[in-house]
């Protein structure tokens, strides 16, 4: 009998990581152009915006890498080493 394998595809943790952190930066990134700095209620200074811009723009190459490792190095299951006697349903 054959080895049947196939990628986890979409199941794989690191697409899920990588889409999360790309949403979170493309949130900083237009937080970074929308909300008004103003200043600190504590000290009083001037907030900077552009933490903001530099934490998104890090954020979405962090997801970004995430995305393309799991299309590089895809995790591939083997069906055969799958115990069917454990899975719900399963004979």
């Amino acid at each position: 009998m054959a080895n049947k394998k196939h990628a986890a595809g979409a199941f794989d943790i690191r697409n899920f990581i990588g889409l999360l952190i790309g949403i979170y930066g493309i949130v900083l990134v237009i937080c970074s152009f929308v909300l008004d700095p103003g200043t600190n209620p504590d000290t009083g200074a001037l907030k900077n915006s552009s933490d903001n811009l530099y934490a998104g723009i890090a954020m979405l190459a962090v997801g970004a890498f995430f995305m393309l490792w799991a299309k590089m190095k895809p995790i591939v299951v083997d069906e055969t080493k799958i115990d069917e006697s454990a899975l719900p349903g399963g004979h």
